[in-house]
């Protein structure tokens, strides 16, 4: 831990479009805020489902899809302002998925990317209907994998929806070394089984060496009392220091 044991709450999660104001989108907020994160990136989300102040960037309306008015596909949130702001990386990733800047933490300077990677079936079979299965995923980490975020080995964060377990499962071998090739220099806090799960995430938060997780990572359920909050499994939070 950290000098005088500080730590940096973390946390991400697919918030499967709820809507702020309708029941489900209330609960998500509350969700949300109840562990006092310092950074969120909240993926297929809304500005509005998240707690009252901080500030957010986002990575676009853009991501081959028709959709409705203010729905981003990647939204990172701090609680102190945002600086140099990278809000597509580069024209070799697919659109809308990738968003980057650096804010004041109590550990100092962070750098912090915000990423949905394509899941298998982006474009196959809805959207433009002109891509093979797992082609968009490839193509997002091959163009990632020409970022220098990618050479990061200090003070970085990069969270949101991976759309792979890890260890692999279901995905094919080879897309999950890709993932881990690319993500090689990076630690994942969010890795192996995690405590109220039955498969583990594919949300994740990934981090330079420099980090280390804080006790165990927690989560957020996919479902309430009433109704499903994500269609993903869950969403993960943590404690990181140096």
């Amino acid at each position: 831990m950290s000098e005088g044991g500080i730590t940096l709450r973390i946390g991400t999660w697919n918030t499967n479009w709820a809507k702020p104001g309708t029941e489900r989108g209330r609960c998500v907020t509350k969700r949300l805020a109840a562990p006092g994160c310092d950074l969120l990136c909240v993926t297929e989300g809304y500005a509005g489902i998240f707690p009252a102040g901080g500030h957010l960037i986002d990575a676009g309306p853009d991501w081959g899809y028709a959709a409705a008015e203010g729905r981003r596909k990647v939204l990172l949130w701090s609680k102190r302002p945002w600086f140099d702001v990278d809000p597509g990386g580069s024209d070799a990733l697919p659109g809308g998925r990738f968003v980057a800047a650096t804010t004041e933490t109590v550990l100092g300077p962070l750098s912090v990317v915000g990423v949905c990677i394509p899941w298998r079936d982006a474009h196959v079979r809805t959207g433009r209907k002109d891509r093979a299965g797992w082609q968009d995923h490839e193509a997002w980490l091959s163009g990632f994998a020409t970022l220098h975020w990618r050479q990061a080995r200090e003070r970085t964060v990069v969270l949101g929806d991976f759309n792979q377990r890890i260890p692999q499962r279901r995905q094919p071998m080879g897309m999950y070394r890709a993932m881990r090739d690319v993500f090689s220099g990076f630690r994942f806090a969010t890795a192996g089984e995690l405590a109220g799960t039955v498969e583990g995430s594919i949300d994740h938060i990934a981090h330079t060496p420099d980090l280390a997780l804080v006790g165990d990572i927690r989560i957020w359920p996919k479902r309430g009392t009433r109704f499903n909050l994500s269609d993903h499994n869950v969403g993960v939070w943590g404690d990181f220091a140096l």
